[in-house]
């Protein structure tokens, strides 16, 4: 059980490896793996859920920091507020992964799996614009 809490962290820290400052762009094929395994693994709708949820909530943290400074800096907004409202936003665009990875977890199972869940994927890569 630990080990599959472990592989969503880490889906979560190879994802934010793909973006600037860190820019390895070669992890993109490979970076949900770990969180796929962890929720092909797990049978209940909720804890695939939790998993996606906990690896949502460490990748927005560490990919959009920068927004906690740019609100205290520039906006004037107090830093206890500012880090309240940085957690309240981490938290609201983890339901995205968390969906995902309840989803994905039986799909995996199948032997159409891999396009479905890339299909998925995109699907909800389309819901964060709103």
């Amino acid at each position: 059980m630990i080990v599959n809490w472990l592989l969503a962290v880490l889906t979560a820290m190879l994802l934010i490896l793909l973006y600037p400052h860190f820019s390895l762009p070669i992890l993109a094929p490979v970076a949900l793996t770990p969180l796929l395994i962890a929720c092909a693994r797990e049978e209940l709708w909720r804890w695939r859920f939790l998993l996606g949820y906990v690896a949502g909530v460490v990748y927005w943290a560490g990919l959009c920091n920068w927004i906690q400074w740019t609100m205290e800096q520039h906006a004037g907004v107090s830093s206890g507020v500012v880090w309240f409202l940085f957690a309240l936003f981490c938290l609201v665009k983890a339901v995205q992964m968390g969906v995902f990875a309840g989803l994905a977890g039986p799909l995996m199972r199948r032997s159409y799996g891999p396009p479905a869940v890339a299909a998925l994927w995109v699907v909800i890569e389309w819901t964060h614009s709103y």
